[in-house]
């Protein structure tokens, strides 16, 4: 059996009741009854980090495969500038770019010129921006949704811009249709993506419409086959007739996007927190909702360690891609950095914002019940938290204490599953541990 969420594949007979994903999710949303893993598709947030914690595979990304590509007449590869770190110094974003059109891509379009203009229209932003700070940035889907799940009322200080990936889809898709007069439904925009939040993102927007994008291919599914055109250099004879237009890197700021807190340096914001990891991401945004971290206008903030480098799609270590993004960003000539003339001509102002306005996230509570049934649940759970140890152990299956007791005011579990409220498994567990020193003696 496999239970499928927009990012993930489930599979609970893999499962060993370990409880290291249960552990390390950020939101609760996994639970982990009778040695079966279970995610509650409301509360994921789409990190990957239960991905990570896993030995069993019992947990797996939900990608997209190359084999879907046939279906898009003309396929245009929109490319994370974490893939250019991915691969051997000698091998250079050009050969990166022939590459991708050897394993089937019609073009490939880079995101420079959108990471540029995407700044810009951030920058627009805070200059006219009158709510409550401090702004966070949008860029990683992970935060997004963090917030949504976790922190509602701060919802509303996401910056509500389309990331540049998404304008990179939009773009591409107008600009080969005037180019080469193919319909915009004949095209397909496939994001090559370093982690599983940007796929889900794709697959199933937090602000609920359409994508740019039609799918994503993940850096480590097809590192291979790319790396085996790279040193065959080879090119089918169609492909020579397709400019590479946007494969040179034109933009230091769209080769630095990766690493946290080059969005925050690029806004020269005077106040501002660039914080990677989601433990220190919630202990940032808790210390700002307590009133802890004042005076902060921006806060950019990362999921993965470093970075977008630091995703779990990705096949390099994240210290070394970054070494090799460094040199290439090095190699940019210094007349490229930064195009004005191309920002003046292309910019419009107003034109970057998403289609519909980002939300929290409605969480189930276990369907549609009455206000007396509500309060008496409220009334269960403050009464059975009280009863309960506090260890956070998670042999019950839940997370924490607390959130068991919310599991059992929802008649999910019963009160018996608590090691601690139940004899018969203290018993087991004794038993268990006296089997385990015999055998240690």
């Amino acid at each position: 059996m496999i239970d499928t969420l927009p990012a993930l594949k489930v599979y609970p007979d893999r499962c060993k009741g370990r409880l290291a994903c249960m552990r390390v999710c950020p939101t609760h949303a996994i639970r982990v009854r009778k040695r079966k893993v279970s995610i509650k598709p409301e509360l994921c947030i789409d990190c990957g980090d239960c991905i990570v914690a896993c030995p069993e595979g019992a947990i797996q990304a939900r990608t997209d495969s190359k084999e879907s590509l046939k279906k898009f007449k003309f396929k245009v590869a929109i490319v994370s500038p974490v893939l250019y770190g991915q691969f051997s110094r000698s091998i250079s974003p050009t050969d990166i770019g022939e590459g991708l059109k050897a394993i089937g891509f019609d073009a490939v379009f880079n995101l420079s010129l959108e990471t540029e203009l995407y700044t810009q229209a951030l920058k627009d932003y805070m200059d006219d921006y009158k709510g409550p700070y401090p702004v966070i940035s949008s860029i990683c889907p992970v935060i997004i949704r963090l917030l949504q799940v976790s922190y509602p009322a701060m919802v509303k200080q996401i910056v509500p811009l389309q990331p540049a990936r998404e304008l990179g889809g939009r773009a591409a898709k107008r600009y080969y249709t005037k180019k080469l007069g193919i319909p915009e439904r004949d095209i397909g925009a496939i994001y090559i993506t370093p982690c599983l939040a940007k796929m889900a993102s794709i697959k199933s927007p937090a602000e609920g419409v359409k994508s740019h994008l039609d799918m994503a291919l993940s850096v480590k599914d097809i590192y291979n086959p790319l790396l085996l055109e790279i040193t065959r250099k080879k090119r089918a004879a169609e492909d020579e007739q397709i400019v590479l237009t946007e494969g040179e890197s034109r933009s230091l700021l769209y080769l630095k996007f990766p690493v946290t807190g080059s969005l925050a340096k690029a806004l020269n914001a005077p106040h501002h927190i660039a914080v990677a990891q989601l433990p220190n991401i919630v202990q940032v945004i808790e210390d700002i909702e307590k009133g802890k971290i004042k005076d902060i206008e921006f806060l950019e903030c990362h999921a993965c360690s470093g970075g977008c480098l630091g995703g779990a799609l990705t096949v390099d270590d994240r210290f070394v891609a970054r070494s090799k993004l460094e040199l290439i960003t090095n190699a940019v000539d210094e007349d490229l950095q930064r195009s004005e003339e191309l920002i003046d001509k292309y910019y419009v102002k107003g034109d970057y914002f998403i289609e519909q306005p980002l939300r929290p996230r409605p969480i189930n509570s276990g369907g549609t019940i009455s206000i007396i049934e509500q309060i008496e649940k409220v009334k269960v759970l403050e009464g059975f938290v009280n009863e309960l140890p506090g260890f956070d152990c998670g042999l019950c299956g839940s997370p924490t204490c607390e959130r068991f007791a919310l599991d059992v005011a929802r008649r999910e579990v019963e009160p018996s599953e608590c090691v601690m409220l139940n004899p018969e498994r203290i018993k087991t567990l004794r038993d268990r541990y006296e089997i385990f020193n015999l055998h240690e003696e």
